[in-house]
């Protein structure tokens, strides 16, 4: 007796690869194909969501499930320093709610940046060093910074 086979078997393929398809215009991917995270985009389909510039070549940051270019996620949702205007990243410094580079986290006075770890002191308007906001002496002269660290000169108070 011989027994029927009800399907016809398949000549063995080898499995195919699963087609990938564009994030951005859902068309399958070929040839270079850019992953980012889990998912896969046609280089020229990775621009940023605001400009459209290329992605792929610089950097670039993910808010919301969308792609930005710096300069765009930094317009947008970006912290200035409270020192210069400009746009902080990287290293930064936080005191009395504001947040600065660590270059313009400086002395009112003598505007030196402050030292990490040194000690600052706000007197209601002005953060000062600590030679800046030693207590005034009986000399004019001698009321504000007047040590060679210190690259301005002193103030004259006498004509206040």
């Amino acid at each position: 007796m011989s027994a029927r086979v009800a399907h016809p078997q398949e000549p063995h393929h080898p499995a195919e690869k699963p087609v990938i398809h564009c994030h951005k215009c859902g068309e399958p991917c070929k040839g270079e194909v850019l992953r980012v995270q889990t998912k896969h985009f046609h280089i020229k389909c990775f621009t940023c969501k605001v400009c459209g510039c290329d992605l792929a070549q610089g950097g670039f940051f993910i808010k919301n499930g969308e792609y930005l270019c710096t300069l765009d996620y930094q317009r947008m949702y970006g912290t200035r320093c409270h020192g210069c205007g400009e746009f902080v990243e990287g290293e930064v410094v936080t005191a009395l709610g504001k947040t600065y580079h660590p270059n313009c986290f400086a002395c009112t006075i003598c505007k030196r940046p402050f030292p990490p770890g040194d000690r600052v002191t706000f007197n209601g308007r002005d953060c000062l060093c600590q030679l800046c906001a030693q207590p005034m002496s009986a000399s004019p002269k001698e009321a504000s910074c007047s040590s060679s660290k210190c690259p301005q000169p002193p103030i004259d108070m006498s004509s206040s």
